[in-house]
């Protein structure tokens, strides 16, 4: 297939104001904007959701075995259930998919809020309805991913895709530090009802979108497994979402250090608690400017170079991190992790967007969100070889397989530095 390029004049021919002005112009588009109302929302409610589930598993437990077990079962569907939405994403309409799923998560979350209200919560609720939770917005992603093409034009989809990476990240630095703020005031109780609302909000947003049924979709007119295999042939026939399929797997396996965190803290900086606060602050200050900066560099002439960087530049924060012994490095360190993840997570989705077809984009993007699913693999891999060998080297060798494997992609695929 030939490389996408884009139809624009290169980035550096522009005058900042029209950078900027091409940067926001998918928020012009009232579906867009809608859309992403509720992608902000739900965001929002879901890290404080996850925050007050594990709050509420430790008080009743007094267990980090169960409190771990809980908060990774969100994520043992998703190494499956994407492909179902995906599928789903591409046989039947798009927003109704997402109103089910949207409105799936209202009632689950108000059922799990009366469940606390009424005292009689225990720790494998909020298992179950954690997996639950799993199942139902694994089906949807998909379903989200694809319907940002369909709001768009074509040559607004990188900077769409780039605002779906702030309307991500922002709401999640946001929620968190609202749920640390407000919990000692309404309590984990409080929270669950707060994120409830939340997720109410994003399924009204999708009610107020002026919509048109979408026709039958070819999809729709083969049978599931057909759906499937031709998303298989799709996809490896198309070298650059094999190659960056990989490296996401690679990353989400061995490049996901942030629950060592408290041990770099604790026993490498010897800073305590409060320390463990400014390093986690530092690292979601990165990751909020990394998604600013996506922005800006979302009709880059360059974006494969620019996705050649950003994973490079990964590797070497983590790391100088990962031999750190100095507090203030240690800040500058995870900081720039921040900005470099997100800057080489947001272009392989964008990369992803720009090469899958509309009717087949659930499917492609249903791979991406099932790359999560292997999150808390590696969570298990690099927690067993800290414990035998040490945090600092566990990183170390996470990180240099995560930028092995980038650098053999990029050397075997050649199109995908190449990408424009």
């Amino acid at each position: 297939m030939a490389t996408v390029t884009s139809e624009k004049p290169p980035l550096e021919k522009r005058t900042l104001a029209a950078s900027l002005a091409l940067a926001v112009a998918p928020l012009k588009n009232r579906n867009f904007s809608l859309l992403m109302g509720g992608r902000v929302t739900s965001n929002m409610g879901r890290n404080m959701r996850v925050f007050a589930r594990a709050w509420l598993v430790l008080e009743l437990t007094n267990s980090p075995f169960l409190l771990g077990l809980v908060t990774s079962s969100l994520a043992w569907p998703m190494l499956f259930m994407p492909f179902v939405g995906g599928v789903l994403a591409d046989r039947i309409d798009r927003r109704k998919l997402l109103l089910y799923t949207e409105f799936a998560l209202v009632i689950l979350w108000v059922a799990q809020s009366l469940v606390i209200t009424l005292g009689v919560v225990e720790w494998w609720h909020l298992m179950v309805t954690s997996v639950l939770s799993g199942i139902i917005q694994s089906v949807g992603r998909p379903g989200h991913h694809a319907m940002v093409g369909n709001v768009v034009s074509k040559q607004q989809l990188s900077s769409a895709v780039a605002i779906d990476s702030v309307a991500d990240h922002w709401p999640r630095a946001v929620g968190l530090l609202a749920a640390t703020m407000l919990v000692v005031s309404i309590g984990v109780e409080g929270l669950f009802w707060i994120t409830a609302t939340l997720q109410f909000l994003t399924g009204i947003s999708l009610l107020f979108m002026k919509w048109e049924r979408q026709a039958p979709a070819e999809a729709a007119k083969k049978s599931v497994r057909g759906n499937l295999l031709d998303a298989f042939n799709y996809v490896k026939g198309e070298s650059i979402i094999v190659g960056l399929v990989i490296m996401a797997i690679a990353a989400s396996m061995f490049g996901g250090i942030g629950f060592l965190m408290p041990v770099f803290a604790r026993d490498i900086l010897g800073v305590g608690a409060q320390g463990l606060g400014t390093l986690m602050l530092s690292s979601t200050l990165g990751v909020s400017i990394g998604s600013l900066m996506i922005m800006g560099l979302a009709n880059h002439a360059r974006r494969g170079l620019l996705l050649v960087a950003g994973s490079l530049f990964t590797t070497a924060f983590a790391i100088g991190f990962s031999r750190s012994e100095v507090f203030w490095l240690s800040i500058a360190l995870v900081f720039g992790m921040g900005i470099f993840q997100t800057v080489r997570q947001t272009l392989m989705d964008m990369v992803m967007q720009l090469l899958a077809t509309n009717e087949m984009r659930g499917r492609v993007m249903a791979l991406r969100v099932s790359i999560q699913g292997y999150s808390w693999i590696g969570v298990l891999l690099l927690g067993a070889l800290a414990e035998g060998i040490g945090a600092a080297n566990a990183v170390l060798i996470g990180a240099s397989v995560s930028g092995l494997v980038a650098v053999v992609i990029f050397i075997l695929m050649p199109r995908i530095p190449r990408f424009r």
